[in-house]
């Protein structure tokens, strides 16, 4: 039997064949995954031999990363923003922009009294969950077109214990009735050409619909600000996540909708969060 780290070198040395920048990382977090144990337990335990059934197994796991697929699809989850989301090929890798634009709002509205929260396309439920446990008093609702993705999230609720949020099947706004403090979204914004040009991670694995839309990218972004404005309190706020070069055309159209426009820059200095502050006098 192969030692423990005789098999991680060999790991190592096929991903990077294969094109994985992160070979090393992603060898031992596969192992680590199929063992149940911390990455620093493997390197506690380099001399340790593996088992050939455990052996067989990991080379499966290899096998798929060696094609590209996304390593939170073969692990079957991820963290966000404290939560361990589960997640499969029916709903997009919640990544680390989104935990920004989470971020935001609860420093937004850290101090102020949240009743509820309408998160648009939820997917996995990050977005919602997240925003659920830091205001555990707020109701909130998600929605999303795709069962499957609506199955994900309600198992992500219960996987985390989370119990002041509700789910609802809906194309956007179309069935959504109420009036909400934030409604919040990370839609679809790619064109068809920067999914084509994407890495193969994305386009061979992640659900296009997730992340194309038409009219360069901005349709279902242009759906959501068009009607968003009668379903928001007050003083509420549409935040979204959107492409970089989208801010000048989305505040063009926003300006018919609302009274005040935020372009929010993410940590790598990209324009990437929108926030639409409501019109109070916007007449449904």
């Amino acid at each position: 039997m192969p030692s423990l780290i005789e098999v991680l070198k060999r790991s190592e040395f096929f991903l990077k064949s294969k094109g994985i920048i992160t070979a090393k990382l992603d060898a031992e977090l596969l192992l680590s995954h199929l063992l149940g144990c911390k990455r620093l337990s493997l390197h506690l335990n380099f001399k340790n031999n593996i088992e050939d059934f455990v052996l067989s197994q990991f080379q499966r796991l290899l096998s798929r990363r060696g094609k590209h697929e996304p390593l939170q699809y073969i692990i079957g989850e991820v963290e966000f923003y404290g939560l361990s989301i589960a997640v499969d090929k029916n709903v997009l890798i919640p990544r680390h922009e989104t935990e920004e634009l989470v971020d935001i709002i609860i420093s937004r509205f850290r101090n102020r009294l949240i009743g509820s929260i309408l998160d648009l396309g939820t997917g996995s439920g990050a977005i919602g969950l997240a925003l659920a446990k830091y205001f555990p008093k707020a109701n909130i609702l998600a929605i999303d077109i795709s069962q499957n993705a609506l199955s994900m999230a309600r198992k992500n609720a219960l996987r985390n214990r989370i119990d002041n949020i509700r789910f609802m099947k809906s194309d956007w706004l179309e069935n959504v009735d109420g009036v909400f403090d934030v409604i919040i979204s990370n839609p679809p914004y790619l064109t068809d050409g920067e999914f084509a040009n994407s890495q193969d991670e994305i386009k061979n694995f992640e659900p296009k619909s997730a992340l194309v839309s038409n009219n360069m990218g901005l349709a279902d972004i242009f759906k959501i600000i068009s009607g968003a404005g009668k379903f928001l309190a007050k003083d509420g706020i549409l935040a979204l996540e959107t492409g970089c070069f989208q801010h000048e055309f989305i505040i063009s159209c926003a300006k018919d909708y609302f009274c005040k426009f935020e372009s929010i820059r993410d940590l790598c200095g990209k324009n990437r969060f929108i926030f639409l502050h409501n019109n109070a006098t916007f007449s449904s």
